[in-house]
C-alpha cells in the first residue's frame, strides 16, 4: 500500500519525461464532485466497497490457536463489522476447508487486513492456492487470488481533472498525449504484468471521448482511484500555478 503512496509520481515523472511531456505535467487538482471517477457501476455499491475497505482498518487483538479457518474469519469479520462471502466449493478444491486450522498470535493490535493476510499465510503449505480478500457489493469476499482477479468491472473516469490548461505563457500538451500518459502511469505503477498493453491477459485502459475506459478487479480500481485523486490534486495546483502567471 505504501508503493500507492509514495511511487505514482516518481514513475509520472519518468513517463512524462519518456514521450515528451513537460515536466510540470509530474503535478497532477482535486477534481470537483470527490475525485475523477464516474463509476459505470453505481456510485452506491462503491460507496458500500469503500466503507468495507475502511473497517477493515480496524484494530484487533488476534490469538487463534489451532482454529478453524471459518471461525477465524468469521471472528474478524465480526471485529470489522462487515458481512463476509468465502469462496468455500474454491478452497475446497484446493484441499481446504471450513475446518482446517490455523495458529496466529500477535503480541499487538493490528488491522483485521494485517490479520487476514497472516490467517491466509497459516494454511497448510500444501493446501489452496494463495488467498486474498477483496471487498464487492458492501462484502468482504475471501477465495483464491485468482478467482477474485476474475472478477472484473469496467468503469469510466473523467480525464478533464487530470489535463493540464493551456496558457499563453505555459502551452500545454495535446489532451490525446496527456492522457497517454496517465494510462502509462497506471500500467507502470499497478501490476504492470496484468495489463494487456504490456502482454498482460485483465486490465485493460483506453481513452475514450475524454474519458478513461478501464477494465481491471476491484482491488485495482480502488488502487487507480487514489493515484488518479493523487495525479488531479497536483494538476489542479499546477493550473493555478500556471494561470496566475508565475
Amino acid at each position: 500500500m505504501a508503493k500507492d503512496r509514495l511511487s505514482p509520481l516518481t514513475v509520472f515523472i519518468a513517463v512524462a519525461a519518456f514521450i515528451g511531456l513537460p515536466m510540470a505535467y509530474a503535478h497532477a487538482g482535486e477534481p470537483p464532485h470527490n475525485g475523477p471517477a464516474v463509476v459505470v457501476t453505481s456510485q452506491r455499491q462503491i460507496t458500500r466497497d469503500d466503507a468495507v475497505r475502511r473497517r477493515l482498518m480496524t484494530a484487533v487483538t488476534v490469538h487463534f490457536n489451532k482454529i478453524p479457518i471459518r471461525v477465524a474469519l468469521r471472528e474478524l469479520a465480526r471485529a470489522a463489522h462487515v458481512n463476509l462471502f468465502v469462496y468455500w466449493h474454491a478452497l475446497a478444491a484446493d484441499g481446504c476447508g471450513p475446518s482446517t486450522r490455523i495458529t496466529v498470535h500477535f503480541r499487538h493490535p493490528v488491522t483485521v487486513a494485517t490479520a487476514l493476510r497472516f490467517s491466509f499465510a497459516a494454511l497448510p503449505a500444501d493446501g489452496p492456492s494463495p488467498l486474498g480478500y477483496t471487498a464487492s457489493h458492501g462484502l468482504l469476499m475471501v477465495g483464491p487470488r485468482d478467482l477474485l482477479a476474475m472478477r472484473v468491472v469496467t468503469r469510466c473516469y473523467r480525464l478533464g481533472p487530470l489535463m493540464l490548461v493551456s496558457t499563453p505563457r505555459h502551452p500545454a500538451p495535446p489532451k490525446r498525449l496527456q492522457a497517454t500518459a496517465v494510462i502509462h502511469v497506471l500500467e507502470h505503477t499497478i501490476g504492470p504484468a496484468l495489463w494487456m498493453d504490456n502482454g498482460g491477459t485483465v486490465n485493460v485502459a483506453r481513452e475514450v471521448d475524454s474519458s478513461l475506459f478501464i477494465t481491471a478487479d476491484e482491488y485495482t480500481q480502488w488502487r487507480i482511484q487514489r493515484i488518479l485523486r493523487t495525479l488531479a490534486a497536483q494538476v489542479r495546483r499546477q493550473n493555478k500555478k500556471n494561470e496566475g502567471g508565475y
